[in-house]
């Protein structure tokens, strides 16, 4: 007779090889909220966009007899910030999660990616788009969905030049994205002849008072023309400078790194009227109106799709596919779904998401040939509370070219007149 302790061994070795398909446990760091408080709407979309992804992979069959997931307890809201970003990050390493999701931010992911070498474990970022992010050989467990900062902050300068501007003030942060900003800026500010009369450094969640006393600097000097490349939160403060001295008005023109979201204080929209700033461009798709269907259906109301949430949203999805299409191409090939082995396929994504075409630059983490539009602040939607982005131009992703739509801008002052240089 069989040893009843043996044959349940048995059963139950047969049943967890059988019945219960293979979990792969994520990570992800996302920023629903700022470090102030304040409501996060594009980090939020962002954990929606993923867990959309998720579902329709475990469903779709992709898989095969695999699941990924990614519970609430190894989902971090980390603010945006980097104060102990890299902690967190080994925290939820340390768990054994395959790969780590979300790290939207350019300062707290450099210090992600630092850890991510340390334990062999990915991280794949939705939008830190830091120019020192770029280098594989510097992190090699880091990869992103989205263009190096010179295709976003570049293409700022490139549409001043367009309309005459010659000199500008210039405003940035001095965290890892900041810094790398300023350099594109100076290089693309060197190629087009325009100076830089004013430059302003800060670290991030500078008073607001601090910021308004440079504003009015540049202001009483006469300069016209102000570029800005700092968070959200920070770029937020300069647009209520800008209100609340009055400069937005005929005559000056604006541009900013970030899109300010939908439900920000009237004054800060005021303030932000006629400001250009770059966006992933969202080419109409069956893939995109399918998400877009999804994430009305899970939010249960419906959404903007020119909204800076939005855009997250599509490339957090598209971040989640990725790391779904390694795990297939991974057992396809009948190799171990291991960290090391996704960092190995994450690095040969080629699939078609709701962004578009997505695949990297080979020897780089950064995405090859993402379709970028700019997009310029009109104030206020006809509803009186959501601000109103109107895709105003795009760049050519095979040959850089920016394509304006000039007759479709509005300018600081309400006015659709360029302003006279």
């Amino acid at each position: 007779m069989r040893n009843p302790f043996v044959l349940v061994l048995f059963l139950i070795a047969t049943t967890s090889s059988v019945g219960f398909a293979q979990i792969y446990d994520l990570g992800g760091m996302y920023t629903y909220h700022y470090r102030d408080g304040r409501y996060s709407d594009w980090g939020d979309f962002s954990l929606h966009g993923s867990r959309i992804a998720i579902d329709e992979l475990n469903e779709s069959g992709v898989l095969g007899g695999a699941r990924i997931r990614m519970t609430n307890e190894n989902t971090i809201d980390y603010h945006c910030w980097p104060e102990n970003a890299a902690l967190m990050a080994e925290t939820l390493m340390k768990k054994g999660i395959l790969v780590l999701t979300g790290a939207g931010c350019s300062g707290p992911a450099v210090d992600i990616a630092r850890v991510a070498e340390k334990y062999k474990i990915p991280v794949i970022s939705n939008g830190s788009n830091a120019s020192m992010l770029s280098s594989a050989e510097e992190f090699p467990y880091f990869v992103r969905v989205v263009s190096p900062s010179e295709q976003y902050e570049g293409y700022l300068i490139n549409v001043a030049a367009h309309f005459g501007v010659e000199e500008i003030a210039y405003f940035y942060t001095t965290d890892a994205w900041g810094l790398g900003a300023r350099d594109v800026i100076h290089e693309y500010t060197q190629q087009r002849d325009i100076n830089i009369a004013q430059e302003y450094s800060y670290p991030r969640d500078t008073p607001y008072d601090e910021i308004k006393s440079y504003m009015n600097k540049v202001k009483q000097a006469g300069i016209r023309h102000i570029v800005n490349t700092s968070p959200t939160p920070d770029t937020v403060m300069i647009f209520r400078a800008l209100h609340e001295l009055e400069m937005n008005e005929p005559g000056y023109s604006f541009y900013a790194a970030e899109m300010i979201s939908a439900d920000e204080a009237p004054e800060v929209v005021a303030g932000s009227l006629g400001y250009f700033a770059p966006m992933v461009e969202l080419v109409p798709s069956p893939k995109l109106s399918q998400f877009r269907d999804a994430l009305e259906k899970r939010l249960g109301k419906p959404v903007d799709p020119s909204s800076k949430a939005f855009f997250y949203g599509a490339l957090s999805y598209d971040h989640m596919l990725a790391v779904g299409y390694a795990i297939r191409d991974i057992q396809d090939a009948g190799e171990s779904v291991t960290s090391q082995n996704m960092m190995t396929y994450l690095r040969r994504m080629d699939f078609d998401g709701t962004t578009g075409h997505v695949s990297l630059v080979r020897g780089t983490n950064d995405r090859a040939n993402m379709p970028i539009q700019i997009v310029n602040s009109h104030g206020y939607k006809d509803n009186g509370t959501t601000v109103d982005f109107v895709s105003v131009g795009r760049v050519d992703p095979a040959t850089g070219e920016l394509i304006l739509n000039e007759d479709s801008i509005v300018w600081p002052g309400n006015v659709t007149t360029p302003p006279k240089q």
